[in-house]
């Protein structure tokens, strides 16, 4: 019978092990399992999968709703990224994991996100411009009023 927690902890622990693992911070390495443990259950159990099937949608979530809260260190937490994205790395070069090194960049990109989130701070939701008003040009170029012109279909 398949056990996920069992597998869970041998890729946790055959990445400790390994080399790419050493490159990390120790305090880094200290909350590995912990980190890794909280991360990959939570994107397996998203949908249900093995390890193996993980693909960049079950990311997100155990990024920020499985790691996120976690009570760490602030140096913990700066490089908890990096070691996720080695760790899917390390998998894909172990032949466990189809596209880990992609996957790894994808956590990465997610840094500053994954750091407000553990921060407590909401993401910023204001307009990236002013509000276009009905008496205004529309910024479409043809020239009406914006109430005239793409205004109308809203």
């Amino acid at each position: 019978m398949y056990d996920r927690r069992e597998t869970l902890d041998l890729w946790i622990g055959d990445f400790c092990a390994s080399t790419r693992f050493r490159d990390h911070a120790p305090l880094v390495r200290e909350y590995a399992p912990q980190l890794l443990g909280a991360f990959l259950a939570r994107a397996c159990e998203r949908r249900d999968i093995a390890p193996g099937d993980l693909e960049e949608g079950d990311l997100r979530p155990a990024l920020l709703d499985g790691v996120a809260p976690l009570e760490l260190p602030a140096p913990a937490r700066e490089g908890t990224c990096g070691l996720i994205a080695s760790f899917l790395e390390e998998m894909e070069a172990q032949g466990r994991l189809s596209g880990g090194r992609t996957l790894g960049l994808y956590v990465k990109a997610l840094r500053q996100p994954y750091l407000d989130a553990a921060a407590g701070r909401a993401p910023d939701l204001m307009r990236p411009a002013a509000k276009i008003g009905r008496n205004d040009p529309c910024p479409c170029g043809s020239g009406l009023k914006y109430k005239k012109c793409c205004g109308r279909a809203a």
